[in-house]
Formats: structure tokens, C-alpha cells, sequence
């Protein structure tokens, strides 16, 4: 769904980072405040058997959240006003592999020799 939602917003995450990481990584620290099970012996505290361990969980989250909003920001805003963030029009056109990577070897036809590959 998040994956859906970026694209629908119009943002530019081509590998779907944020929804990997973001928001799956998200759903990892509530998943244990729902399910974490004390008699796996992991300590868990979860919602569904009577622990209280959410709003601790949500707490990490925000936190987590906030230190790496914080970090991007201090890392990312100077390199936007810089110019320096995205690549050139010709690196956005014919894409990174084809400028900077050698595409022709990694993406070539294998060569058949006494009829194998």
C-alpha cells in the first residue's frame, strides 16, 4: 500500500525505498508492541496478551523517525540548494547504467560455444 501511495503522490523513490524501509521497518516496531508474546521468553509485552508494551514501541518509532528526518535533512537540503543532488538531463535520459556502469557486459547475450552457454 505505502509502495501505491508514493506513486499516486507523485514522489520519486524508484526502488521503493521508503517502502521498504520506511514503512515496513515502521510496522516492525508496532508489530511487536501488538504480538509480542512474553512466553516466547524475547520479552515481549505485546496488546493481544494483556502487556502494555505499544506506546513504548510507538515512542521508538517516533524517535527513530525524528533522529533520521533530522540527519536527511541536514544531509540532503545543503546538496539540493547546491545543485549537486540529481543527476545531469543526459544521466536522467539514457539512465546510470548506461553512463556510468558498463551495461554492455553485464546485460550482453552469453556467447554459444560448442553449443552451450
Amino acid at each position: 500500500a505505502t509502495s501505491m501511495l508514493i506513486k499516486k503522490l507523485k514522489i520519486d523513490d524508484v526502488v521503493d525505498a521508503f517502502a521498504v524501509h520506511g514503512a515496513c521497518g515502521c510496522w516492525g516496531i508496532l508489530a511487536v508492541g501488538f504480538f509480542g508474546n512474553p512466553d516466547e521468553g524475547i520479552g515481549g509485552n505485546g496488546v493481544f496478551y494483556g502487556g502494555d508494551q505499544l506506546g513504548t514501541q510507538i515512542f521508538a518509532a517516533f524517535i527513530i523517525i525524528i533522529w533520521v528526518g533530522g540527519l536527511s535533512i541536514l544531509i540532503f537540503l545543503p546538496l539540493r540548494l547546491l545543485g549537486m543532488l540529481r543527476m545531469g538531463d543526459e544521466f536522467q535520459e539514457k539512465g546510470a547504467d548506461v553512463m556510468e556502469h558498463s551495461p554492455s557486459k553485464a546485460y550482453s547475450e552469453p556467447k554459444v560455444s560448442n553449443g552451450t552457454a
